[in-house]
């Protein structure tokens, strides 16, 4: 009985001691949250299921880091509930390939979805062992937005090990997507023969190399002798047109 006493009053106390510094931060990186889960709507959300489960910190810094993870759990959930996506289009492979190399994504935006969607594959794939640890992993580091270091100290294991879950997800992801690589081939193709759009081929060329070779950013833009602002704008600008083409009908499965 006293040792509950005492597992409540310290949760109660460091929900009262973490609270303003969490409001700042919840604000700071709810731009694009569902809005009824923004700000200290999410907070408040948050902080009544912790209070509500009992759960044991170990301080305050694993409480906020706990807590922060759970309201992008909640965000993740409502986007999931309310998104309606073409699940086998171009569009929904652009934010993997990003993701396989190398390059971080965005948390606070729709095409998490499909990221998602991958740790979900993972999660049931029965020829990958702790398959459910670095699912885990990865939610925290590539999708939460947690540091490695945030991601091991949540976990309650070393940096080294996250590290290596989350290269193991990279290298199985990549084998996961590449069946599906023939869908971004052909809208490099269309982009490059879309008289419509100005400077096709040249956009068309760096996606080819950004998607479909996995070069990085820095090496497309001295193989081309581009600027490196150049090479942002034109995979921006793709991207664009792949969502564009998928919501007015003319994705692959139109085109074929």
């Amino acid at each position: 009985m006293a040792a509950d006493g005492f597992r409540e009053q310290s949760v109660e106390r460091l929900v009262a001691e973490a609270y303003e510094d969490l409001r700042e931060r919840v604000r700071q990186m709810s731009r694009g949250a569902p809005p009824t889960l923004a700000g200290t709507a999410g907070l408040h959300t948050a902080l009544e299921r912790i209070l509500r489960r009992r759960t044991v910190f170990r301080d305050r810094r694993h409480f906020t880091a706990h807590c922060l993870f759970l309201i992008r759990r909640l965000w993740i959930s409502r986007w999931r509930a309310t998104a309606r996506r073409t699940r086998r289009e171009a569009a929904a492979l652009l934010p993997v390939l990003t993701l396989v190399a190398g390059e971080p994504i965005s948390p606070a935006r729709d095409e998490t979805l499909a990221v998602l969607e991958l740790i979900d594959r993972l999660r049931t794939d029965r020829h990958v062992a702790r398959r459910r640890r670095i699912a885990r992993a990865v939610e925290c580091h590539l999708v939460a937005g947690f540091t490695q270091a945030e991601t091991a100290e949540l976990l309650g294991e070393s940096k080294a090990m996250v590290q290596q879950r989350i290269a193991f997800f990279l290298a199985w992801a990549r084998l996961a997507v590449a069946p599906d690589l023939a869908l971004v081939e052909r809208a490099v193709a269309a982009a490059a023969a879309d008289r419509r759009l100005a400077r096709g081929p040249a956009i068309a060329e760096v996606a080819r190399r950004f998607y479909l070779c996995g070069e990085p950013r820095a090496t497309i833009a001295a193989a081309l002798r581009a600027p490196p602002e150049r090479v942002e704008r034109d995979l921006h600008l793709f991207a664009a047109w792949v969502a564009a083409r998928a919501a007015k009908g003319g994705g692959e499965e139109a085109g074929t």
